[in-house]
C-alpha cells in the first residue's frame, strides 16, 4: 500500500458494540499501548527527556461568540469581489497567503511570540493521543515511496506530519459543536456550519530531508519526537526519537460563499520551491493551486477543469501527486493510491491511481460517516480488505463506467460533486461543512470513548473484514 493518509493509523472496523458501529462505521486502530483519548490532552504522553524548548499546548478556549468578519477581505478584493475562476485563482491564493503570513511566520519559526490563544488560533479537541509532544503534530500520510516522485531525487520513503489551526471566526464552529468541555457534542443538523470568512490552516512536514530528497534544500525544519518515520524505517513499534522534518506544504482554506457559491469554500495549497525567489522558507512557499468545487462535469472524456486551478510554475515534484484528472492535491495529501477496480473478475489492479482531491475527500465530512474518504467500494469503507489479489491494495469503484476507459461511474462520481456544505454526501447524516477533522478525527475519538472500547480492543488484531461487493451486486470471484 502506498499511503495511509488518515492520521497516524491504519483504519479498521473494530470489535465494538453494535450501537457504536452504527455511529462510527470505521475506527482508527490505536494499538495496545496507546493512551485513551481525552478532550484536551496536549500530546500522546511521550515526552523527550531533557527537552530544552517549550512543549506544544492545545489551544482550546474556543470563542463562544462569532468574531467579526474581516472588513473587505483581501482574498475577495484580489478578484474584484466577484467569483473565483481559473483566471484569477492565482491572485486569490496569493492574497490568502499574505493574510496569514505574519502569524504563520511566528508559528513556523518557533518564535516565543507565537501565542495561539492570544493571536486567535485554535486546535481541534480529542486529538492529543495522536500528537507528538514537541510541536503537537500527528501523522498525515505514511508511506510515500520514491517511485511516486520519479525524477525528483528522492531516495527513501517518507512519512508526513501535520498541524491544523482554526482562526477565531472558524473556531466558533468548534464551540457550537463541542462547547467548553468537548464532552457532549451538538450533532444536530445546521450546527456544524462555519461562518463566511472562517479560515483554517494546515502545515505539513516530511521526514525526507535534503540529504535524501534534494528538493528540500533550504526548507524550514522542525524536530519532532516520533516513532513513525518511513525514512528511517520506523513503523511506530519502537521508542520515539527526536528526528528532523522538513516543511513542504501549507494549506489555507476559507469559507467564501460569495466567491464560491456552489460549495461555499476555497481550498488553496502552497508548496516549498527551493528555486523560488525570496530570502527565507516562507517566501519560497508558492501556490500549487486552488479549488472551489469538485468539477462534476469533468470526466475522462471531458477533462477540462473549471473549479480547479493548478499553478503551471509550481515545482515539478508537487505536481506528481495531483488527483483525479489533475484536480488539486498536494504531496502530503495521498490522492494517488494502489487500487483494485471493482468491476469484472478478477478485479483490475491500478497502482498509483489518481483517486481523490482536496475537496473530494472533504466532501464526505458527515456524521455518521457513511462514505469513506476515497471512492472505495467496501461497506463500511476500510483499508486493507482481504483479497485474493493483493492485500495492500484498496477496492475502489470504477473511475469509468467500464473500467478506466469511459466516463466516471455514478459510484465513483459520488465523491466528485460540488455540494454546498449544508448538504451531506449521504442521506441520514449531518453535514459538517467540508471539515474532515470534525468527523474523521475528533468525533471518531469521542465515539471510541463512548463505546467503552479499550485501545487494545481497537487494535489491528481486532480488525474484522466484511464481504466486498462489486457495483453489480456480485461478490468478487463470483
Amino acid at each position: 500500500m502506498r499511503n495511509v493518509f488518515v492520521g497516524a493509523v491504519v483504519l479498521a472496523l473494530a470489535s465494538v458494540p453494535a450501537a457504536a458501529q452504527t455511529t462510527a462505521p470505521f475506527v482508527a486502530a490505536l494499538g495496545a499501548g496507546a493512551p485513551t483519548p481525552t478532550p484536551f490532552a496536549n500530546n500522546n504522553g511521550q515526552i523527550p527527556p531533557n527537552y530544552p524548548n517549550p512543549l506544544f499546548k492545545l489551544s482550546h478556549n474556543y470563542p463562544s461568540t462569532l468574531a467579526p468578519e474581516p472588513a473587505d477581505p483581501p482574498w475577495r478584493r484580489a478578484i474584484g469581489d466577484g467569483r473565483i475562476t481559473t483566471d484569477n485563482a492565482g491572485a486569490y491564493a496569493a492574497a490568502l497567503k499574505e493574510y496569514v503570513s505574519k502569524d504563520m511566520r511566528l508559528l513556523l519559526e518557533d518564535s516565543p511570540d507565537w501565542k495561539p490563544d492570544a493571536l486567535g488560533w485554535y486546535s481541534e479537541p480529542w486529538t492529543g493521543y495522536l500528537r507528538e509532544a514537541t510541536h503537537g503534530m500527528y501523522v498525515g500520510s505514511t508511506v510515500f515511496m520514491p517511485d511516486q516522485f520519479n525524477g525528483s531525487g528522492l531516495t527513501k520513503p517518507f512519512t508526513t506530519y501535520v498541524l491544523t489551526f482554526y482562526d477565531r471566526r472558524a473556531a466558533n464552529a468548534l464551540y457550537k459543536v463541542w462547547g467548553a468541555t468537548a464532552t457532549k457534542p451538538n450533532l444536530t443538523a445546521g450546527t456544524p456550519q462555519f461562518a463566511d470568512g472562517s479560515v483554517v490552516v494546515k502545515a505539513a512536514f516530511s521526514t525526507a530531508n535534503a540529504d535524501v530528497w534534494p528538493v528540500m534544500q533550504g526548507a524550514r525544519q522542525w524536530t519532532l519526537y516520533i516513532s513513525i518515520n518511513a525514512t528511517k524505517n520506523q513503523s511506530g513499534t519502537g521508542a520515539p526519537e527526536l528526528d528532523p522534518t522538513s516543511f513542504f506544504q501549507f494549506d489555507i482554506i476559507v469559507k467564501d460563499e460569495k466567491s464560491a457559491p456552489k460549495t461555499g469554500w476555497v481550498f488553496s495549497t502552497l508548496v516549498y520551491d527551493k528555486d523560488a525567489p525570496g530570502t527565507d522558507f516562507w517566501d519560497k512557499m508558492v501556490p500549487l493551486g486552488a479549488m472551489w468545487g469538485n468539477d462534476p462535469q469533468a470526466t475522462l472524456s471531458n477533462p477540462k477543469l473549471m473549479e480547479n486551478w493548478i499553478n503551471p510554475a509550481a515545482p515539478a515534484y508537487a505536481k506528481m501527486t495531483l488527483g483525479w484528472q489533475g484536480r488539486l492535491s498536494g504531496p502530503n495529501d495521498g490522492a494517488r493510491n494502489d487500487a483494485l477496480i471493482d468491476q469484472d473478475s478478477p478485479p483490475a489492479a491500478m497502482p498509483n491511481l489518481p483517486s481523490s482531491s482536496c475537496m473530494s475527500c472533504h466532501s464526505v465530512a458527515e456524521w455518521p460517516m457513511k462514505s469513506f474518504l476515497l471512492p472505495t467500494s467496501s461497506d463500511p469503507q476500510q483499508f486493507f480488505p482481504s483479497t485474493p489479489v493483493n492485500s495492500d491494495y484498496m477496492y475502489m469503484w470504477p473511475p469509468g463506467s467500464n473500467g478506466a476507459t469511459k466516463d466516471g461511474s455514478p459510484f465513483w462520481m459520488h465523491w466528485f460533486q460540488s455540494r454546498p456544505g449544508t448538504e451531506p454526501a449521504d442521506p441520514g447524516t449531518v453535514a459538517f461543512d467540508y471539515d474532515m477533522v470534525f468527523t474523521f478525527k475528533s468525533l471518531m475519538a469521542w465515539q471510541r470513548v463512548q463505546s467503552g472500547a479499550s485501545p487494545a480492543a481497537l487494535g489491528v488484531a481486532a480488525r474484522r473484514v466484511i464481504p466486498i461487493m462489486n457495483y453489480n451486486g456480485r461478490p468478487f470471484g463470483g
